[in-house]
């Protein structure tokens, strides 16, 4: 149903409102449902003529016929609506195939055009035996979605965008010939297709059946500790297998969504984000798109594109310094001793003494104690978000311990640690929490970055960059 600004807890949704049908099935985690706001939640108790049914806000998770993700609230009629445990296996297809490689290899050389006409009729009909097969029927069925016959790599990656065809693909249970016993014959019969025989060897070929032997191990070990010498065996993947009891939420972020935000951020420090949030989505509050797009739009909005700590500068003016801190508005004089001074082209000929600037204007500030007057200048903004003040940085290591394992870093004797990850990222992560940055998103999207802003930095400093970035993002995270 989609959304109404009208739908709350006394007057929810009703099957008879505006509503968009979803193209495929999706089981959704009761962790999930569980950990939504409680704006995204409605209980209705039973009436005499009606079963009581729970209302969940999903944004984002279930797709419609042309692939567009849908935003609303779906229904759990209770005692009605099936749940499942995870080892019932649900969803889940096994499909046998004995397809070998011979005809995986001409249905690959078709696909690359690498074949000649009299190839294509040698070989076309191994080429049909696979594309017509479980296997590829059923990917077929999930990724090509314009029906020509082909899956080309922007349909599988819109199919792995949408969370419903990301699950139905992971679900798939292959049933194959292990590759762990040497077979020369399955390996040989490629030679013709490969253009390999006696007068015109193909080198490379050879080689690469001399490493299949060489990775097989079934026949020297199976006798010797007791596994069938027919090799039928079943192997799992050990952390896939784990996975599904863990339950990834649906609304996990890509390494590619990362790279769209921050073109500039490097590979590694993406992947050390992305290791930090996803699977933490709930315990940190990012588990709806509106809540991610404000996280990520304060993060650019302070440090950029290249998604890198840094450190916060004062290099001010005299003339700024007197604009916003009460102290050298009281203290002129000292203003034009700290701030930088230009020559007559403009060109800085004395930097600003950002020390004695934390000493005076920022020291009073952030919970940095008066014992220490340094704590205004080494108690900066840094990081990824700007954590600043001695009674964030203190406070980061006071709870660091609630979250995270090993030793804490020690931000207050070494305070640019919060430059660095996988420190950086976990700031951020704290900071969102521990100050509530997330409950001043109200569901308005876009219109709601003025009140982040304001929860994250006292004011609208970098408003207009935080705006500009959740308008990109909005376009990312959908």
């Amino acid at each position: 149903m989609t959304h109404q600004e009208r739908f709350n807890a006394k007057q929810p949704p009703t099957l008879n409102a505006p509503h968009a049908l979803s193209d495929a099935d999706l089981l959704v985690p009761k962790s999930l449902l569980d950990g939504l706001p409680p704006e995204k939640k409605i209980a209705v108790a039973a009436t005499p003529d009606k079963k009581a049914c729970n209302w969940y806000r999903l944004d984002g998770l279930l797709h419609d016929a042309n692939n567009t993700l849908l935003d609303g609230w779906v229904r759990e009629e209770v005692g009605v609506t099936p749940w499942f445990s995870p080892w019932a296996w649900e969803g889940y297809d096994v499909i046998f195939n004995y397809d070998v490689p011979r005809k995986f290899l001409a249905s690959y050389l078709r696909a690359v055009n690498q074949f000649s006409e009299a190839q294509l009729a040698q070989y076309g009909a191994l080429a049909d035996d696979v594309d017509q097969g479980p296997v590829m029927s059923r990917l077929f069925a999930i990724i090509d979605r314009d029906r020509d016959g082909k899956m080309s790599g922007d349909e599988i990656q819109a199919a792995l965008n949408l969370p419903a065809h990301a699950q139905s693909i992971s679900q798939l249970i292959i049933d194959y010939e292990t590759e762990w016993v040497h077979r020369p014959r399955k390996w040989d019969a490629m030679d013709e297709m490969l253009g390999h025989s006696g007068s015109t060897p193909h080198l490379n070929w050879l080689a690469e059946k001399e490493r299949i032997k060489q990775l097989s191990w079934w026949d020297e070990v199976a006798e010797k500790v007791g596994l069938d010498s027919w090799a039928k065996v079943c192997h799992f993947h050990p952390v896939g297998l784990v996975g599904c009891f863990l339950t990834a939420h649906p609304l996990e972020i890509t390494h590619a969504q990362l790279k769209q935000i921050f073109p500039a951020a490097d590979d590694w420090d993406i992947e050390i984000v992305l290791n930090e949030i996803n699977g933490r989505l709930v315990e940190f509050k990012l588990d709806t798109r509106l809540r991610q797009r404000h996280f990520f739009a304060q993060i650019k909005g302070e440090v950029g594109a290249a998604m890198k700590g840094i450190s916060e500068s004062w290099e001010y003016s005299p003339a700024a310094l007197k604009l916003f801190s009460v102290y050298y508005r009281a203290h002129p004089t000292e203003a034009e001793q700290d701030g930088y001074l230009k020559d007559s082209s403009g060109r800085i000929i004395r930097r600003a003494n950002q020390q004695d600037i934390g000493r005076k204007h920022f020291q009073r500030l952030n919970g940095n104690r008066a014992s220490h007057p340094d704590d205004g200048y080494d108690f900066r903004g840094r990081g990824l978000i700007q954590i600043t003040g001695y009674e964030k940085y203190n406070g980061f290591m006071r709870d660091y311990g609630k979250y995270w394992q090993g030793s804490v870093p020690q931000t207050v004797d070494n305070p640019d640690l919060i430059n660095e990850m996988p420190t950086a990222i976990r700031s951020v992560m704290w900071f969102w929490l521990a100050s509530k940055v997330y409950t001043e998103e109200r569901g308005g999207g876009y219109s709601d970055v003025r009140f982040l802003t304001k929860k994250v930095n006292g004011g609208e400093m970098g408003f207009e960059e935080r705006r500009s970035a959740y308008e990109l993002i909005e376009g990312v995270l959908k």
